[in-house]
């Protein structure tokens, strides 16, 4: 199915320039990165903006050197990942066809790959997901790009009037073009 590229710029842009406030290692390998106000929820502190490197291989570079990997042992992650705290996210880019993601931070790259651990991926395996205000989240997975807001299932146009169906996981079906 053909699909319409979806410019995931337009859902960085409120956090590009700003730094991190906390970038936190999780379970495995999994990497979050805090943007925004603080909010309280479920007993939890996380950014308005919150980005999970999820079901993903990554790797952090300083210029041309790699510092770390997520198949690193988790001290040399965790030191190395909090240097992203004092950087701001100057750009994002998705290469449609790798399926990577680069996500910059002046001096610094965290290149996002599909997880090479994943035998047989689906829809619901996202290499990343951006949390975003409003109950909307953008996810990368095998799937391409794509927009979840919601739960009901509907039909409706998106900003520059592309039909944008949504199911009723919320996920939208703008994706990137075959």
């Amino acid at each position: 199915m053909k699909t319409a590229a979806l410019d995931i710029h337009q859902y960085f842009q409120p956090v590009l320039g700003t730094r991190p406030w906390r970038v936190k290692l999780g379970v495995g390998s999994f990497l979050t990165l805090e943007f925004g106000p603080r909010i309280k929820a479920f007993g939890h502190v996380h950014g308005q903006w919150h980005l999970w490197i999820y079901l993903a291989n990554w790797k952090l570079f300083h210029g041309d050197r790699l510092l770390v990997d997520s198949d690193a042992d988790r001290k040399p992650m965790m030191v190395a990942t909090r240097r992203l705290e004092g950087e701001a996210l100057s750009a994002v880019e998705f290469d449609p066809r790798t399926q990577e993601t680069i996500f910059a931070f002046n001096g610094f790259r965290l290149l996002v790959s599909p997880a090479d651990y994943l035998s047989d991926s689906d829809d619901r395996d996202h290499y990343w997901i951006f949390f975003m205000p409003g109950e909307e989240s953008l996810t990368a997975g095998s799937s391409g790009v794509r927009l979840e807001r919601g739960n009901a299932r509907h039909s409706s146009a998106d900003q520059s009037g592309r039909e944008v169906e949504i199911d009723s996981e919320g996920t939208s079906q703008i994706g990137l073009e075959d």
